[in-house]
C-alpha cells in the first residue's frame, strides 16, 4: 500500500547548502523537523556517486518512515529502490510504472491542463504543478501561475474521480506558504501540499526553518487568526466596535480623491493616514487595529512596485486589506496591474464596480474610462463576484444600484463546502455617481470596520456598505446638486454611524 504525504515535500538543492554544513546534514534536519517526504534531485553528479548519494538519503528517509524521490533517473530508482518523479521531457509515467511496478510512487510535473489529463490516464501518483511564484532555484520560461492558477487544474482533478494527489512548487516559502494553502482550493477539493527548495536547503539553521514552515502549514493563516466562527451577525455591535477603536485606514490612492477620502475616513470614526513611502510601510502595518486601503489609481511599474511592498508589509502581521482596482479593465496596464496585485498578496476585501470585478474575476466586460459601460444582470454579477471570492478567498464588493457583497473568507474553513453568503444592499441616491470620490471612499469605509471587526470581515463589509447607502439616500433627498450633496453626505455619514441608521441588506446563501 502506497503511503504519501505531501504536506512539505522538500526538493534538495546540493548547491544551496550553506557553507560549515554538509548535505547529508541539511536533509536530516529536515528530515527530524517534519518533512514529509524528499526529492533528490542532481544533476552535476556521475550515475555511481548519484547512486552513493542515494543510498546515504535513503537511509534517512527510511528511519523517519517517509519516501524518497528520485528526480528524473529512473536507473537510480531502480538501483536503490525509491521512487520516482520526471518531468514533461524526462520518460513516460506509464513507461516508468512498467519499470518500477505498481507499488512505487510516480510523479510527474504539470503546469497546462492537458498535462494533468495526460497525467490522470497514465496512472500518476501525483503532480507537482508549477510555478506558483518566480523562483531562482531553477530556470524556466514559465510565467508564475500563483495559487490562484491552479484551481482550474484543481477542477480537472476533482472531476475526474481519481485518488491522485497534488502539491505546488515554486517560490514557496514561510511568507507565502499560508497563502498558498488558503487560495490553492475549491468546492470539494485543495492542494496536498507544496514542494520547497531554497527556504530549506539554503538555510543557516534548517532545523528551525522546516519546523517554522511546518507550523505555518498546519496552523490558520495570519491574516485569518482573528476569525470567529460563533461570532452573531451583529450590525449594531460592528458599528460600535468601530467608534470605540477609531481604527488607523492607510490609505494608498490617487490624488484626485484623497481629501474627500480622509473626510470620509473621520466621518465614520476612523483615522485617515496617507502614505506612498515605502520605507514606512512595515512601521505602519504594526499599528494596532489598522488596515489598508490600496485604490490603484493609474498604474505603473514603479507604482506598482510601491502597491507590492505595502501589500507584503500587511500579509506579513495579517493586517485587513482593501483592494479597489479602480478601472481595472480600461486598460492592458491595467489589466496586468490587477494580475500582478492578485500574484503576489492576499486582500481581505476587494472592492469594485461590476467593470472592475468581472475584469478581476477574468471574465470579459468592456469600460469606459474607470465606469462600466452597462448594468449587468444581477444573477451575472453575483456569479463573477462568487468567482472571484472563492478565487482569492476574500469578501468581494460589487457596488451598483444595487451593492453585492459575496463572502469568499468562509470563516476560514480549509474546506469550501456548503453555500456561500451574498448579501444585497439598496439605497443611496443617483447624485453619487456624479461626485468624484464616492466610489474610492467606500472603499475608506470598508477598511475602517473591517479593522475594527477582525472576527468577521463580511460583516464589517455589510455594515459598512449599508451605512454609506443609508447615508447617500439621506443626503440625496436633501441636496441641490452634487455641490451640495458633498458636504450633505459628510454630515449624513457621521449622524448614520452615531446613530446606527443603515440599509437593512438582503442575505442568501448560494
Amino acid at each position: 500500500m502506497k503511503s504519501l504525504d505531501l504536506s512539505v515535500y522538500l526538493v534538495t538543492n546540493n548547491e544551496m547548502v550553506p557553507p560549515g554544513v554538509s548535505f547529508l546534514e541539511q536533509v536530516q534536519k529536515a528530515i527530524d523537523n517534519g518533512v514529509t517526504c524528499v526529492q533528490l534531485r542532481e544533476k552535476e553528479l556521475n550515475t555511481r556517486e548519484f547512486i552513493d548519494r542515494a543510498r546515504e538519503v535513503k537511509k534517512l528517509t527510511d528511519k523517519a518512515g517517509i519516501p524518497l524521490i528520485i528526480n528524473d533517473r529512473v536507473d537510480i530508482a531502480l538501483a536503490v529502490g525509491a521512487h520516482l518523479h520526471v518531468g514533461q521531457e524526462d520518460m513516460e509515467v506509464s513507461v516508468a510504472r512498467k519499470l518500477l511496478g505498481p507499488d512505487k510512487i510516480i510523479g510527474v510535473s504539470a503546469s497546462k491542463p492537458e498535462e494533468i489529463e495526460k497525467a490522470l490516464e497514465d496512472g500518476a501518483d501525483y503532480v507537482g504543478v508549477g510555478i506558483c511564484f518566480d523562483t531562482q532555484t531553477k530556470v524556466t520560461k514559465k510565467l508564475p501561475m500563483g495559487p490562484m492558477g491552479s484551481q482550474r487544474l484543481l477542477k480537472i482533478i476533482k472531476d475526474s474521480g481519481k485518488p491522485m494527489k497534488i502539491c505546488l512548487i515554486g517560490g514557496i516559502n514561510h511568507t507565502n506558504i499560508q497563502r498558498v494553502r488558503a487560495q490553492a482550493s475549491i468546492p470539494g477539493r485543495a492542494i496536498d501540499g507544496v514542494a520547497v527548495v531554497s527556504c530549506i536547503m539554503a538555510a543557516q539553521d534548517a532545523a528551525a526553518a522546516t519546523k517554522e514552515l511546518v507550523r505555518l502549514w498546519n496552523e490558520p493563516p495570519i491574516f485569518w487568526d482573528q476569525l470567529d466562527s460563533d461570532s452573531d451577525f451583529n450590525m449594531s455591535g460592528a458599528i460600535a466596535n468601530v467608534l470605540s477603536t477609531h481604527p488607523l485606514v492607510h490609505h494608498i490612492t490617487n490624488d484626485v480623491v484623497k481629501n474627500f477620502s480622509a473626510n470620509v475616513t473621520l466621518a465614520v470614526g476612523a483615522a485617515p493616514l496617507m502614505s506612498e513611502c515605502s520605507e514606512e510601510f512595515d512601521d505602519l502595518a504594526q499599528y494596532p487595529d489598522n488596515s489598508l486601503l490600496l485604490n490603484t489609481g493609474t498604474p505603473n511599474e514603479e507604482q506598482t512596485k510601491m502597491y507590492i511592498s505595502a501589500l507584503k508589509a500587511y500579509n506579513t502581521y495579517g493586517k485587513p486589506v482593501v483592494y479597489d482596482p479602480v478601472g481595472a479593465g480600461a486598460s492592458n496596464t491595467r489589466r496586468q496591474s490587477v494580475k500582478k496585485l492578485l500574484l503576489e498578496a492576499y486582500m481581505t476585501v476587494i472592492k469594485g464596480n461590476q467593470g472592475e470585478i468581472f475584469t478581476a474575476a477574468g471574465e470579459e466586460k468592456s469600460m469606459r474610462g474607470v465606469d462600466s459601460e452597462s448594468e449587468e444582470a444581477l444573477d451575472s454579477v453575483v456569479a463573477a463576484a462568487k468567482k472571484l471570492a472563492l478565487q482569492s478567498r476574500s469578501v468581494v464588493v460589487v457596488s451598483g444600484k444595487t451593492d453585492v457583497v459575496v463572502d469568499g473568507i468562509l470563516h476560514g474553513r480549509r474546506d469550501i463546502t456548503g453555500g456561500v453568503a451574498v448579501a444585497f444592499i439598496q439605497g443611496g441616491h443617483e447624485i453619487m455617481s456624479r461626485v468624484t470620490g464616492t466610489g474610492c471612499s467606500l472603499g475608506s469605509t470598508i477598511a475602517a470596520f473591517v479593522a475594527a471587526n477582525r472576527s468577521n470581515p463580511f460583516l464589517a463589509t455589510v455594515v459598512a456598505c449599508s451605512i454609506y447607502k443609508r447615508a447617500g439616500e439621506k443626503a440625496g433627498a436633501q441636496a441641490k446638486g452634487p455641490g451640495t450633496f458633498q458636504t450633505l453626505f459628510m454630515d449624513k455619514l457621521n449622524e448614520c454611524v452615531k446613530t446606527q441608521d443603515f440599509e437593512n441588506p438582503k442575505i442568501i446563501l448560494t
